[in-house]
């Protein structure tokens, strides 16, 4: 589902430079694409496929060629030999038997030089074939296979954790155009109120000081207001930074309103926590390093099993004006003996095993606990909205009552701004609640691998 959201953002980056309004999805398909942090993760992925595709050039023979020329100043082979009286007597015997007269042998010097190697050439071309290696070349494609998936696995896990992200940082921005909305809504009930104050004083049956009392809430009013537009504008820049966008990012008015209390039942996203353990890509990742433990371990036992390797090589000289051409078929066979008494490397490893296993099961258990947590805190978030709820109810009940107590001339000026502030502070609570339900139900959906 996660990379159907890569490759569709591929489509959206299209048409997203025509429109400055952004929904959640669209933010989270950007954000998926443009942050540093799925790049790097990406990068990751497509250096372990090709150490996967590298390791299998370990089935394959290995092929080496060399080539020398030398020619040097002096021969490299120099000898006199000198015959002895006697050595020149057999010479004698074996011109007398083939017919010819001895006394040739006069003409022919007594020392001979003998001068070779001043210059050569030698070109060889090797192959060998692993026949048997321990396991070693299998166990290392494994392993290889094993970084692929692991890095696999850390990117859905980079993935979760910048949909999360965005999610809050857009939240966030929802959550201060809301409480724009109300500030603007309190801003209509003040000009209701101070012209209820105008009236009342114009009448003589109220004094200035209501009127003074309600120019000051409108300023302070005021002044929040602008403090909320600047948190708009900041958060507006950090959403857009994060996602990979420029800073002029708006919400649509249509996603605005979209915040509603009509939310479901925790309930309706509760599993079991048992079933949603192996979907987290955390307890993925813990089984992968006890397997990968395990292959090291493969790898150690490998190392004290016997190599045997077949191969030929295929050579040509020329040291004496005269090449010569030659094939030589070649077997390796090695032992490594002084290892086998001295394995204590395997035995680590079968510890880092144990180790790896035991951290598992501690981890597992602590991701179980997560998951209640979260349900735990969407439970109480969902019960944070329903006293807010109430609250709202109850604080506009309070606030008509009192304008009318004031209308009537039974209350003050002061208890009708004091049910006015508690109104809008109501209101402000619901969207706080309500922004945290929807971080907790994200934060529950990834807790249960389900983001």
């Amino acid at each position: 589902m996660k990379y159907m959201i890569i490759a569709a953002a591929l489509i959206f980056a299209v048409s997203a430079e025509a429109q400055n309004t952004y929904s959640l999805e669209q933010c989270c398909r950007m954000a998926l694409q443009n942050n540093i942090k799925m790049k790097t993760g990406r990068i990751d992925l497509q250096s372990a496929e090709q150490q996967q595709k590298d390791a299998k050039a370990a089935y394959l023979p290995t092929v080496s060629a060399g080539a020398t020329y030398f020619h040097g100043l002096d021969y490299m082979v120099k000898e006199k030999i000198s015959m002895s009286a006697e050595q020149q007597q057999q010479v004698a015997g074996i011109i007398t038997q083939m017919g010819l007269d001895p006394t040739v042998l006069a003409a022919l010097p007594a020392d001979y030089k003998l001068e070779m190697l001043k210059h050569g050439t030698m070109v060889n071309l090797m192959a060998m074939e692993p026949v048997y290696a321990g396991g070693r070349i299998t166990t290392g494609n494994k392993l290889a296979k094993l970084q692929t998936d692991v890095k696999k696995l850390m990117l859905e896990q980079s993935e979760d954790d910048i949909i999360q992200t965005t999610e809050k940082y857009y939240n966030q921005l929802l959550s201060l155009y809301s409480k724009k909305k109300t500030i603007e809504a309190a801003e209509e009930q003040l000009k209701s109120i101070r012209k209820d104050a105008d009236n009342a004083y114009n009448a003589g049956v109220a004094y200035k000081n209501d009127v003074l009392t309600v120019e000051l809430k409108q300023n302070e009013l005021e002044a929040n207001k602008l403090r909320l537009e600047n948190g708009i504008r900041l958060s507006r820049r950090v959403l857009s930074q994060y996602i990979g966008m420029e800073e002029d990012i708006n919400i649509d008015t249509t996603v605005i309103t979209s915040l509603t209390a009509d939310i479901p039942l925790p309930q309706t996203y509760a599993v079991d926590h048992d079933a949603a353990l192996n979907n987290r890509v955390e307890a993925q990742l813990l089984d992968k390093s006890v397997e990968a433990q395990q292959l090291q371990t493969k790898l150690k036992r490998g190392e004290l099993l016997p190599t045997l390797a077949v191969g030929a090589t295929a050579f040509y000289h020329d040291m004496a004006s005269s090449g010569t051409t030659n094939l030589v078929g070649l077997a390796t066979l090695s032992i490594p003996i002084s290892d086998w008494w001295s394995n204590s490397g395997v035995k680590r490893q079968k510890m880092e095993v144990r180790k790896a296993e035991e951290e598992r099961e501690n981890n597992r258990q602590l991701l179980k606990i997560q998951m209640q947590s979260a349900y735990d805190n969407l439970d109480n978030a969902y019960k944070m909205v329903q006293i807010a709820k109430k609250s709202i109810t109850q604080s506009e009940e309070n606030l008509r009552l009192n304008r009318d107590y004031y209308q009537a001339g039974t209350s003050a000026m002061s208890d009708l701004l004091d049910a006015q502030t508690k109104n809008q502070q109501a209101k402000d609570q619901m969207t706080d609640a309500l922004i945290e339900y929807l971080n907790c139900k994200t934060a529950y959906l990834m807790a249960t691998g389900r983001l």
